[in-house]
């Protein structure tokens, strides 16, 4: 059994300051050195102001997810054990792309993703994710705990307890099951993957890309807020209102004041001022909407926030934005700048985990790019650029764009005449070869400067 990581070159996690607090137990966070990071501590507020309080960045982290889930898996060298993980992970995710779309989420939100392979019934191993905010790692005592009932009642009785290799933090020992009586353990087989996008200031918690939009989002709820409450406000604006100038002020018994307070309420209707009295007058105290110039500021911090997370603005239809042509090129952009080096991050630690713990050495698990249309027309450019230059075979050709080989496709493509030729999926053979055709014979005479049409 093993526990996979990302790691510094040197692990200095048994030395890291911890930096939540002590708890029930004995039990506290190593979150690293710095607040800002996400730890168990901090993840579900986390995950408030990233997808509940701002549409933006929600509609970002639903974009990756989705793209990442939407990727066609070409898995080789599979055992029936690997091939049943894969295809139906746990009865939460029924699909390898739910648990991709769930493990994105979370590295998206905190920089970690916690697996749990339960290998307890051998034939019908379960990979089931685990929440970050539940796992306690206690690197001094070589545990890590799943404990959700810490975290939501406050009174520790972790559910599972990983026992990790004294000399290498990165190999799981034991795996201990909490019983149904709630007091006593099971040793039962499995391993933990974690999985950890670096982070500088800490050995043993990730750091996600919401980390860097904090700000921003808080910024942008704070103008969202304040323009509700503005047209809450029917657009009114606030200040004060000066008293008026009355001779002998100074000498006003409490009943004057009282008239006068009476007549500034005559003037008021359901807390809206109507009028001023007599020689009062309004100091606004506020700017206006073009002072604030708040609607660009919004829009400004809409296209931060999606540059923070990756995401094309084409891909959100900002304004100006959405053209067809945009959003092909978009797609093309997001797969090769992030999606592809994203799913390789993921797929490489799932593959590496699975093939020590189920055996399968040989494994791989990549992406099928022939299933993703935007890339078919680059793909399509330079097969066709090959195979004008004789650097092809029928079958090649065929294969390389995801069609199934012909028994007659194990030949050279012709140079010339490839648009007539049939690696379009067509059952019939080739068309003879230029080389072998016979030679069509032209007049002395012929005029070959123009098309046919236009010749006398």
């Amino acid at each position: 059994m093993a526990f996979f990581g990302l790691f510094k070159s040197r692990d200095y996690g048994k030395v890291e300051r911890p930096q939540g607090r002590r708890s029930i137990g004995g039990m506290f966070s190593t979150g690293g050195l710095s607040t800002p990071w996400t730890d168990e501590e901090n993840f579900a507020s986390r995950a408030k102001q990233l997808l509940f309080k701002c549409p933006v960045s929600r509609r970002c982290f639903d974009i990756r997810a989705e793209k990442l889930a939407s990727i066609t898996l070409k898995v080789e060298n599979a055992s029936k054990r690997t091939k049943k993980v894969l295809s139906q992970p746990n009865f939460r995710d029924r699909t390898m792309s739910n648990l991709l779309r769930v493990i994105e989420n979370d590295l998206g939100i905190g920089g970690d993703a916690w697996q749990f392979l339960n290998t307890e019934i051998r034939d019908r191993p379960i990979l089931e994710g685990l929440r970050p905010d539940f796992m306690y790692q206690e690197p001094d005592k070589n545990r890590i705990l799943y404990d959700p009932s810490k975290r939501l009642t406050g009174t520790s009785k972790p559910e599972l307890i990983f026992t990790m290799d004294p000399d290498d933090y990165g190999r799981t020992q034991i795996v201990e099951r909490l019983n149904s009586d709630g007091r006593t353990y099971e040793i039962i087989e499995g391993a933990i993957l974690h999985i950890s996008i670096y982070n500088p200031l800490s050995a043993l918690q990730g750091s996600g890309a919401g980390d860097a939009i904090l700000g921003d989002i808080a910024a942008y709820d704070a103008a969202t807020k304040l323009t509700y409450a503005r047209f809450a406000n029917g657009g009114r604006k606030a200040g004060w209102i000066t008293l008026p100038d009355i001779d002998g002020m100074d000498d006003m018994t409490d009943e004057d004041w009282a008239k006068l307070q009476q007549t500034m309420e005559r003037l008021r209707n359901d807390d809206e001022l109507k009028g001023l009295v007599a020689g009062s007058s309004f100091l606004e105290n506020q700017m206006t909407f073009a002072e604030l110039d708040i609607v660009e500021v919004v829009k400004a911090l809409e296209r931060r926030i999606a540059m923070a997370l990756g995401v094309q603005p084409v891909m959100l239809g900002f304004e100006g934005e959405t053209t067809g042509m945009n959003m092909r090129t978009a797609d093309r952009t997001f797969y090769t700048g992030w999606l592809k080096p994203r799913a390789d991050f993921i797929l490489g630690h799932l593959r590496d985990f699975l093939a020590e713990e189920l055996g399968d050495d040989k494994l791989s698990i990549t992406i099928d790019e022939t299933m993703l249309p935007y890339l078919q027309d680059d793909k399509g450019e330079i097969l066709d650029k090959m195979a004008r230059n004789g650097a092809l075979e029928f079958n090649e050709y065929r294969t390389a764009l995801g069609w199934e080989p012909k028994p007659w496709g194990n030949v050279q493509m012709p140079v010339a005449g490839v648009g007539n030729m049939n690696a379009s999926g067509s059952d019939r053979e080739p068309e003879q070869s230029p080389e072998n055709a016979t030679p069509r014979e032209v007049g002395h005479n012929a005029d070959t400067s123009r098309r046919a049409d236009q010749r006398a």
